[in-house]
Order: structure tokens, then C-alpha cells, then sequence
């Protein structure tokens, strides 16, 4: 299991302003292959947006894009639902990884 609470900026240069955190938790779940299983929420604290917005599911880690759900949030995305596509963008074997996020959130009421 591994714990984390990185920054999210919006774009590749690690200077940028940060807009939030991602904070949770993944779990490599297969010995043959990567994959892992994921619960993280993305905490946003900026002038723009304030709030949560929750994810979990499976992230078969050598797909070039994958999908996981949007299971909920707070503040600004009170009770968001939709799908996160997630790619990677660079990684180092299992000491470092960096995703790039699409969110797609739906109305639901």
C-alpha cells in the first residue's frame, strides 16, 4: 500500500502555482502485472475552486489511457459523478509516477 499527498498543478513544469492536492491511497494488486487500485481525492484550495472531488477504481497501469470513477465530492463539487481518464506521463519503476488527468463530471439532479 502506498500513501499520497502530492501536489496537482495544471501543467508539466513543477514550477507552476499549485491549485490543489491529491491526497489517498493506491494498492498494487497483481504480481504478473502492474496494476493498482485506487481511492485519492483531489483537494482544491485556490481562488477559482474550493472543495473535493473523490475517485476509486481499478488503474491497469501499463494501459496507455484508463478510466476510473468520480465517486463523489464536497464544496464546489458537491456530489460530483462522472469519469477521470488518466495517462501517464512519465515514471521511474515503482519509486515515481506523474498523471495527467482529464475529469468528465455530469449533472445528476
Amino acid at each position: 500500500m502506498v500513501v499520497l499527498d502530492e501536489t496537482i498543478i495544471l501543467d508539466n513544469n513543477l514550477h507552476s502555482t499549485p491549485v490543489g492536492r491529491a491526497q489517498g491511497f493506491y494498492l498494487y494488486d497483481k504480481k504478473d502485472i502492474f496494476t493498482a487500485w485506487f481511492g485519492f481525492s483531489f483537494v482544491f484550495n485556490s481562488s477559482k475552486h474550493k472543495g473535493s472531488i473523490n475517485f476509486a477504481g481499478a488503474d491497469p497501469l501499463m494501459n496507455k489511457t484508463r478510466d476510473i470513477s468520480v465517486i463523489g465530492g464536497t464544496g464546489n463539487f458537491f456530489m460530483a459523478r462522472g469519469i477521470a481518464t488518466l495517462m501517464t506521463d512519465a515514471f521511474e519503476g515503482e519509486v515515481y509516477f506523474r498523471l495527467r488527468t482529464e475529469i468528465n463530471l455530469y449533472e445528476c439532479w
